[in-house]
């Protein structure tokens, strides 16, 4: 006999990690360096600190976040601020592989939380906006649109059954990046016209490369005209990440990326505070993904999110069905749960604006608890992943926040 929703909900015997929205987590990293550089400088992209208070105060519906107890006391007296993003620099692996960083050591290290999914395009936006994911939308790498189309956020591509364009930037996700105050953005050529983009960085001021030395020239240059803060991105270590593993080819680009804070420490004015933090880390996936089972299929309409937070989009009336089968085909090795827990564990932040976000998330999400990943076979790449994110194991969800000031 089929179990009662309450059955069901008990019968999770552990629940993965929560992401800490209300503290120490990305979302509030540039809202808490904006509040710090106010405070010390008198105002900030000429606005007084009590504006730029209310204006991190009140970014997501619902909480208002400790910016001050968990941020690096250096912020409190730095004039200038970078912030750096390496993507898929996890805490866990930076410290397994710090001995081979010695530039890293000159810096003062905390880790926080990422958000849920720990995927690229959920995480660069809630720290661009500081922002929840509940609040600004951008829900996974693939999100549901509608009921048979699915979004890829990176390459802002729609596939489904029937042709659509992919939305607009603006509409699908309206949180404006940086509190508007429009900063200096250095990030790689290639990005600058993406949707993606256009989502997360939109009315910033871009300052393009194509080569990481020329990143630390920009950054370099913007701080020597005087720039209160500016925001750096740099993918490689991601990259090298999924293709290649944790291994000699991730500790060669680790090294390189250790240079290259040494060079961008190096070019930092008297005050000027360098902070580095990720948008998620990383897991080895030794095995092919697994295929899902042929009687989920039949109660599922499409797929999507990644293969470690995969969402299925369900038929009518067949959730505690898939519920049941799920838990007992895959609890060993995911938390499997409903839209609703999540929502309601507050996984996404505080609760969803409308509906309309809510349909972005399928109805049964499966969330990668070992070292597997969930099979789409729309969603393939040009080679096998070695390294994946999405889950909210601590590997994936803990990242670091290094600060540094000259």
């Amino acid at each position: 006999m089929e179990s009662t929703e309450q059955e069901r909900a008990v019968s999770i015997s552990e629940l993965p990690p929560l992401p800490n929205y209300r503290n120490a987590d990305v979302c509030n990293v540039v809202p808490a360096a904006f509040l710090h550089l106010a405070k010390t400088r008198g105002s900030l992209f000429g606005r007084s600190v009590d504006e730029v208070e209310e204006r991190v105060h009140t970014i997501n519906p619902g909480f208002t976040p400790d910016l001050e107890s968990w941020f690096p006391k250096e912020a409190s007296i730095a004039s200038q601020l970078v912030l750096v993003v390496l993507d898929g620099l996890g805490f866990r692996q930076l410290a397994r592989f710090s001995n081979d960083m010695p530039n890293f050591a000159a810096f003062s290290q905390i880790d926080i939380t990422s958000v849920a999914p720990t995927t690229t395009a959920t995480a660069l936006t809630s720290i661009s906006t500081g922002a929840t994911p509940s609040t600004h939308g951008m829900l996974g790498y693939r999100m549901g649109l509608g009921n048979d189309q699915v979004l890829n956020a990176l390459s802002w591509s729609v596939k489904g059954n029937t042709a659509r364009k992919a939305p607009d930037p603006e509409s699908l996700q309206p949180v404006m990046p940086f509190l508007n105050f429009r900063p200096k953005v250095v990030t790689k050529a290639q990005y600058q016209e993406t949707g993606f983009t256009k989502a997360h960085l939109r009315a910033t001021n871009i300052f393009d490369y194509r080569l990481p030395s020329s990143m630390v020239d920009h950054v370099g240059e913007l701080l020597r005209q005087g720039e209160a803060f500016v925001y750096a991105y740099y993918e490689g270590i991601d990259t090298v990440a999924h293709e290649y593993g944790l291994r000699a080819c991730y500790l060669e680009e680790l090294r390189e990326v250790d240079y290259l804070l040494g060079r961008l420490m190096d070019s930092l004015p008297k005050g000027a505070l360098l902070l580095v933090t990720s948008d998620h880390g990383q897991v080895e996936v030794p095995d092919n993904p697994i295929e899902l089972d042929a009687r989920i299929l039949e109660c599922t309409r499409m797929l999507s999110g990644e293969g470690r937070f995969r969402w299925l989009h369900l038929k009518p009336g067949t959730l505690g069905k898939v519920l049941d089968m799920a838990r007992e085909l895959y609890g060993r090795d995911a938390w499997v749960m409903s839209k609703d827990e999540l929502i309601e564990g507050g996984y996404y932040g505080s609760h969803f604006k409308t509906r309309i976000e809510e349909t972005r998330l399928g109805d049964v999400a499966l969330i990668s608890k070992t070292n597997v990943a969930f099979l789409d076979p729309l969603d393939t790449g040009p080679y096998r992943l070695v390294c994946r994110h999405g889950s909210l194991t601590e590997d994936e969800l803990l990242v670091p926040l290094l600060s540094y000031i000259a």
